[in-house]
């Protein structure tokens, strides 16, 4: 805008209650926040009236969450996402944007995120979703699956409702690259969602391929200007994901979004990288973390309230251990051997992440626990007796003495971890880190497990001197043990 220039927009918005912090009730907020940007801007007048319109109702997890704007705005580094810049493509349509970040297609439903939209769609209305960069970090979410499964879940019950479903395929990460080039570990996800799609009449709008596509194309230098870490988006990416999904609802003529489209089609905007504050870490180089800070009074978790484990857990948080998305945390569930390892390099520095090259049979090369079994692999942690046969056995539940083996492997020199599970046990006893109820054969649970990790990463240098020590093929013992 020229100095001197006013602008007038109109536009529908859906005002209903939503969830802003995990373990709370939904916010029943009856305000329509406005927001003016810019140099001298300065808004002038407000008219707020009720008035029916149908609404694009949006469920996710980070990638399509609404983000706040931080002051001063800086574009390269306030987060974004394409489901908070929908709006802008629309003329009488409303967005109620539902989505949460650290969401799974089990989790937004279990969590209270599907009751909301269930007490306020009606038909008419758009239910567009997209899951999987969460889902396919649980072993019981196989894409073919359980993540399938929940798909056709949500396209019958908003069909019942007399509404439409959209699908979206999960945006790309920054593409990691191999001997056979360019790989995202989402693909199977996507996959699933063009076949649910095909087999229930649903549209589809892949943005996965796209964006993988695109960002290959772009390059790792060019690609990270649009992100904030290997799979966030900075307002630039959100914006780039946004126009896309736009004019593939146009391109597929989705009738009820269709008919509401304006036409608008922004200039791009190309990232300026002067914005970048000083010693800021390349977004290619920042792994994955939740986006809510896990600087938390009090565990979000309704299951853990009462429990023995709760201090551990609260401490879990504080050190970035657990995810603070979520409203259940199933804390006496057994923890898969799979998924321990995506916990355990939260704990435990991980060296290099490089592809996985094969060792075991029963691991995909493209699934998300294939790197972390690869780094465990790397870094001498994973006791060959527990992976006979060349299976790593990813689904079955992790034993007392296996969690102990890889603690206690982890504390020792790289090149002296060739410890068996009776000694690391004996070590761990000596550290103080069994716990009540420990089984070395037996199941670990999600609680014990996690405390397990607070009490190895609070023992101080001087404890593990305590470690016994290999010596020319000779165990040395310690001369004294810690009591």
């Amino acid at each position: 805008m020229e100095p001197g220039e006013t602008f007038t927009c109109r536009f529908f918005t859906h005002v209903c209650e939503y969830i802003p912090v995990m373990g709370k009730p939904p916010v029943e907020d009856r305000a329509v926040y406005v927001s003016v940007m810019g140099s001298g801007a300065g808004l002038l007048s407000v008219s707020v009236e009720r008035a029916e319109a149908p609404t694009l109702f949006i469920a996710g997890d980070s990638l399509v969450a609404d983000y706040i704007g931080r002051y001063p705005y800086n574009p390269i580094v306030n987060g974004g996402s394409w489901g908070q810049n929908m709006l802008q493509y629309f003329d009488g349509l409303a967005v109620c944007n539902q989505a949460h970040g650290g969401m799974t297609t089990n989790c937004f439903r279990d969590d209270g995120h599907w009751d909301i939209v269930c007490r306020n769609i009606r038909p008419g209305d758009i239910f567009m979703m997209e899951f999987g960069h969460n889902d396919q970090k649980r072993r019981n979410l196989r894409p073919y699956g359980e993540y399938a499964a929940n798909l056709r879940w949500y396209i019958h019950e908003i069909r019942k409702r007399g509404a439409y479903p959209v699908i979206v395929t999960s945006l790309s990460r920054i593409p990691s690259r191999d001997e056979d080039g360019y790989y995202d570990l989402l693909e199977e996800y996507a996959d699933s969602c063009r076949r649910v799609g095909r087999e229930w009449h649903v549209p589809v709008l892949d943005l996965h391929s796209h964006s993988f596509e695109l960002l290959c194309r772009m390059g790792v230098e060019k690609c990270k200007v649009y992100f904030n870490d290997v799979t966030h988006t900075n307002d630039y990416g959100a914006l780039l994901v946004a126009d896309y999904l736009a004019e593939e609802i146009r391109s597929q003529g989705i009738g009820p979004l269709t008919a509401c489209m304006n036409g608008f089609a922004g200039k791009p905007w190309e990232p300026d990288t002067s914005l970048y504050p000083d010693h800021t870490v390349s977004s290619d180089q920042k792994e994955e973390r939740p986006i809510l800070s896990t600087d938390l009074p009090e565990l979000p978790y309704a299951d853990c309230k009462h429990i023995r484990q709760l201090n551990g857990l609260k401490e879990a948080m504080a050190k970035g251990l657990l995810d603070p998305c979520l409203k259940f945390y199933h804390p006496f569930d057994e923890m898969p051997r799979g998924q321990f390892l995506y916990l355990f390099f939260k704990a435990v520095q991980a060296p290099p992440k490089r592809s996985y090259q094969g060792e075991y049979c029963d691991i995909y090369k493209y699934e998300w626990d294939a790197q972390n079994v690869q780094a465990a692999l790397d870094a001498g942690l994973i006791d060959k007796e527990t992976t006979k046969n060349s299976r790593f056995r990813p689904d079955d539940a992790l034993t007392g003495g296996e969690l102990l083996s890889m603690m206690i492997r982890s504390l020792h020199p790289a090149d002296d971890r060739e410890w068996t599970i009776p000694e690391c046990e004996q070590q761990a006893k000596s550290l103080g880190l069994v716990w009540e109820g420990y089984e070395r054969d037996g199941a670990v649970n999600r609680a014990d497990c996690t405390v397990a990790l607070v009490h190895m990463m609070n023992l101080t240098e001087e404890e593990k001197i305590y470690l016994p020590r290999h010596h020319r093929g000779f165990r040395i013992p310690t001369a004294a043990h810690k009591t």
